[in-house]
């Protein structure tokens, strides 16, 4: 059986020309706690061969076997991208390779640290208050919690609801670390999952000694489908189906920008309309030396060429992504947090943060109150204070939590009877804890911009529950008419276009 060719290259950069570029972010480290060091297993390099447009992949598999390569191994053929993704310790591969009849690239597959870490606070609430709140207050969502969640007001969730929408089926995948798939709140919407992370399970490493731990795929789930059951928090889009997809390790963060291809094309294929890449990997604009993890051992050195390697690994990426749009399917990525200096990709020259760059992917904006522990009638559209930034990169803004100087951290509030730190009611309130020793699973306060996406993510569901047909560009176009114009008039460098309105978006 022949392999499938690549989609012809005019028919991609036709949907180049309507899907918009993305932003960029960058991080830097904001641990949920302290994690035990684990000692790295160095293995042989991999690469991307990249064929030509059209060209059938057995025939280049043929001829890159017979070169013979020192421990040459097949790692995947995905004949619908025109990728081939191969192993080898052997640095002479990569030029022999270029050579072959039909191959347009051959690009080292970089591991990266694709973290997109969030500040997550275990919510402990007692039995005792959870009951009195489950009974005293009236939550318009009908889940006792969801007093706390201001998210749903931002994204005007409730007016979507009552127009009988609430994801209807929409299947949203989401790119990530490890999952808690036995999360009570979100077992029930979980159709698939699949690991991409050799020696790691799909549920999150949790090192020795760590007694609790935090999930942000598994929070970033809640806040698309968590069950509308009445008993804890309630998503965005609560009948939508969750495929989840560990492509980023829990030891190391890292993974190699292989595995997030495969992850998409795992997504469009197990047929995902939505799908949410938690990760973010900096790439720089400059030839670099990549160490293979072993600075300390300079023979397994590569220099990794700005005019090839990074700029062809993009073109690697970039098939998996206009792929997924040609399928039907949006992406979207968040702009990235950085807590000390937020990055401005208007003027950052130095370096490229993907998949949020990449072709067919929308960059989320992140943002949320300030003192809201205090005053709920206070604006919920303030830009988030860790959040990475710019005009030519931000698509659309949403709930991401928010955190700057305004917050008094030794102030004590009270919202409907739930008494915290004022600062932690500023931040997203869901799922997204659990602890090993007791097996028991905790909600979260937490922000980051991941969880901004996670929010656009369960917005763009709701379009595809109404319109279970549509694709990218259409969805591109609602949320830009459909978004509600904060910051500076017309598009700007927090909110992008806007911030994402739920409630209007359902009526196109």
């Amino acid at each position: 059986m022949r392999n499938k060719p690549l989609l012809p290259i005019v028919v991609i950069l036709m949907v180049a020309l309507f899907v918009v570029s993305a932003c960029q972010k960058e991080v830097k480290d904001l641990p949920v706690q302290e994690k035990t060091a684990v000692p790295v297993k160095q293995q042989d390099r991999c690469f991307i061969v990249i064929a030509e447009e059209g060209k059938q992949l057995d025939p280049i598999t043929d001829k890159l076997e017979k070169l013979q390569a020192a421990g040459y191994k097949v790692k995947n053929i995905i004949p619908e991208l025109g990728l081939i993704h191969v192993q080898t310790p052997d640095p002479s591969f990569p030029a022999k390779a270029r050579k072959i009849a039909g191959v347009q690239s051959v690009v080292i597959d970089i591991s990266t640290n694709w973290e997109v870490p969030v500040k997550a606070v275990r919510a402990d609430l007692s039995p005792a208050i959870r009951n009195t709140a489950a009974k005293a207050i009236g939550v318009p969502s009908g889940d006792p919690y969801g007093v706390l969640q201001w998210d749903l007001q931002s994204v005007k969730a409730h007016q979507a609801w009552a127009k009988g929408y609430f994801g209807n089926g929409a299947k949203v995948a989401i790119l990530d670390g490890g999952f808690l798939i036995r999360e009570p709140e979100i077992m029930s919407q979980i159709v698939d999952t699949h690991n991409f992370i050799p020696d790691e399970t799909i549920e999150p490493f949790a090192p020795q000694g760590q007694r609790e731990y935090f999930s942000q795929g598994t929070a970033s789930a809640g806040i698309i489908a968590a069950a509308h059951d009445g008993k804890r928090v309630v998503g965005i889009a609560p009948q939508t189906q969750l495929i989840l997809i560990k492509v980023i390790s829990d030891m190391t963060h890292e993974a190699p920008w292989s595995s997030l291809i495969d992850g998409i094309f795992y997504a469009v294929n197990r047929g995902a309309k939505v799908i949410e890449m938690n990760v973010a990997g900096k790439l720089p604009r400059k030839t670099y030396t990549d160490d293979n993890g072993t600075p300390n051992y300079p023979g397994d050195d590569y220099v990794v060429e700005y005019n090839r390697d990074v700029r062809d690994l993009v073109i690697a990426l970039t098939r998996a992504t206009l792929y997924a749009n040609l399928m039907g399917a949006t992406l979207v990525a968040p702009a990235g947090d950085n807590p000390q200096h937020p990055y401005n990709f208007d003027v950052e020259k130095n370096f490229t943060i993907y998949p949020a760059a990449a072709l067919g992917v929308l960059c989320i904006g992140s943002n949320g109150p300030n003192g809201w522990g205090f005053n709920q009638d206070t604006t919920l559209y303030v830009p988030s204070s860790f959040s990475n930034y710019g005009r030519s990169y931000i698509r659309f803004g949403a709930p991401g939590g928010n955190y700057g100087p305004l917050t008094d951290p030794t102030a004590v509030a009270e919202v409907e009877g739930f008494g915290n730190w004022e600062y932690l009611f500023n931040y997203i309130y869901n799922v997204g804890f659990w602890v090993p020793d007791t097996e028991v699973y905790y909600d979260s306060w937490a922000y980051g911009s991941a969880l901004a996406t996670a929010h656009a993510a369960a917005f763009i569901a709701l379009i595809y529950g109404k319109h279970p047909g549509t694709n990218a560009l259409i969805v591109d176009a609602i949320l830009r008419r459909s978004a509600d114009d904060y910051g500076s008039s017309g598009k700007d460098a927090y909110f992008g276009y806007g911030q994402v309105n739920a409630g209007k978006a359902v009526d196109y």
